[in-house]
């Protein structure tokens, strides 16, 4: 018998998604819990799957969505929802990235990727340590004592790789979304994506506004001040 395709995406039964929540490589959706209340989000169920990814989410948004939604990507989800906003702008209202920077060293790639091959658990353990370092918030602790675990056992090692060979060669896509309204949120401690390099690609996009979340870590959305708008 022929198991039933991969559900890639999800939305609350009964509502139209006014946004797309794209998260980091080897996350979900879920690593967004609770921080958009009473707001209809379409999801990413498992790891991103970045092969033909935009074309997918167009095809899903042609049948859930009534218009253009606001596309919030965290690192490697934010290469995507730039990517995503360049071949489908018609189905993005703006943008909120976080995390972002212009790519990753060749080198910095290959150590995840050796890591991952040599040890998965181990792998994936310091990379979420990274997201969060320095910071103690209790989300961390709640992270921890949470997903982490649950990501760790369940992420798929060949979806994780195919991450990791897509950040090897993309560059950020910023003049494919110079006229588009972007907000870019990043965290001054941030030890995945440096700053300067954020605010650099700020600066390059032409309607582009940069956020600072002092003493924020790279996962910089769990920070009290996060907000995908300027107000």
């Amino acid at each position: 018998m022929q198991s039933a395709p991969h559900k890639e995406f999800d939305v609350a039964a009964g509502t139209v998604p006014s946004m797309v929540l794209l998260p980091g490589w080897a996350t979900d959706s879920r690593i967004f819990d609770g921080l958009f209340p009473g707001v209809s989000a379409v999801r990413v169920l498992g790891a991103l799957r970045v092969e033909g990814f935009a074309d997918r989410l167009a095809a899903f948004l042609d049948t859930a969505a009534r218009g253009p939604v606001t596309i919030v990507g965290w690192s490697l989800g934010g290469f995507l929802a730039a990517e995503f906003a360049g071949k489908y702008p018609s189905h993005v209202r703006d943008l909120a990235l976080i995390g972002i920077r212009r790519r990753y060293p060749l080198s910095d790639v290959e150590l995840v990727r050796s890591a991952l091959l040599r040890d998965q658990r181990t792998c994936l353990s310091d990379f979420y340590m990274h997201c969060f370092f320095p910071s103690r918030m209790k989300e961390c602790r709640l992270f921890r004592c949470g997903l982490q675990e649950e990501y760790i056992r369940t992420m798929d090692k060949d979806t994780l790789l195919s991450g990791l060979d897509y950040l090897e060669h993309v560059d950020f896509p910023a003049d494919s979304i110079s006229s588009r309204q972007v907000r870019i949120i990043h965290g001054e401690k941030d030890v995945v994506a440096p700053v300067d390099e954020a605010k650099k690609l700020a600066s390059a996009i032409d309607a582009a506004t940069f956020c600072l979340l002092p003493g924020a870590p790279h996962a910089a959305f769990l920070d009290s001040g996060f907000s995908v708008s300027d107000e």
